[in-house]
């Protein structure tokens, strides 16, 4: 039954986008790694985190997602990449260690609490994916996905996150006034948790956001633990 759902929910979304282009990808039979950062534009210790994770490109054993917070914008700079959203996601990780607490600029790999960033990713030995994932892109405003996954026993749900690279700010306010910022792997658009049998969305994309530099990134993780079964990325620009 399960699949029967998966398969109609993709037919369903193939149907509404028969006059667009669309496209697919799939994800490696090694795992990604979800590297994370919660940073602001509001936060003066945060720009070197920017800069470091401007240099790790996405590839098939990592995947960078840059989330901008809410909560610094009561200082003098309110960041234009953040989203209350975002917040909530930090708070979720930060559930998982036993001090609870939120802070920026904050690292997390596969769901927990990193603190080694600044001595360079750890060696991580390829293992193979639990799962493998499936997305199907149809270009458009709200942008339309579906991400299909083999089977998976847990409590697994599916996310959905549009990133840009290229973007930078002139902080005219705040703790970093005068500098330009720059940022990559930031995310514009994001959907989830959804259930692994529903899991499809209409991403409403900033009327800004350039599609040579976007992509859409999905991922199936365990919301209690942290823990990621796998990614799958798939670049706009390649969605026309």
């Amino acid at each position: 039954m399960r699949r029967v759902v998966l398969a109609s929910s993709l037919l369903f979304l193939c149907a509404i986008g028969a006059a667009h282009a669309e496209c697919m990808a799939r994800s490696a039979s090694t795992r990604t790694h979800l590297l994370e950062l919660f940073t602001s534009e509001g936060c003066s210790s945060c720009p070197p985190a920017d800069e470091w994770l401007r240099g790790v490109h996405a590839t098939a054993a990592v995947e960078p997602l840059e989330w901008h917070v809410d909560y610094w914008d009561s200082l003098g700079w309110p960041d234009r990449y953040d989203d209350p959203r975002f917040t909530g996601r930090q708070r979720e990780v930060a559930a998982r260690t036993a001090k609870g607490i939120i802070y920026t600029p904050e690292f997390a790999l596969d769901g927990r609490e990193w603190r080694g960033w600044a001595r360079g990713l750890p060696a991580q030995p390829p293992a193979a994916a639990p799962a493998q994932l499936s997305l199907q892109v149809i270009p458009g405003n709200p942008l339309r996905v579906a991400l299909h996954s083999t089977p998976l026993t847990g409590n697994w749900r599916a996310y959905f996150a549009v990133t840009e690279n290229g973007l930078s700010s002139p902080v005219r306010a705040g703790e970093n006034k005068g500098v330009l910022l720059r940022h990559a792997h930031t995310v514009r658009a994001f959907a989830g948790p959804l259930s692994l049998e529903q899991a499809q969305a209409r991403l409403r994309l900033p009327a800004d956001l350039n599609p040579r530099n976007a992509a859409v990134v999905a991922f199936v993780q365990d919301p209690a633990t942290g823990a990621v079964a796998q990614m799958v990325r798939q670049p706009l620009w390649e969605c026309r």
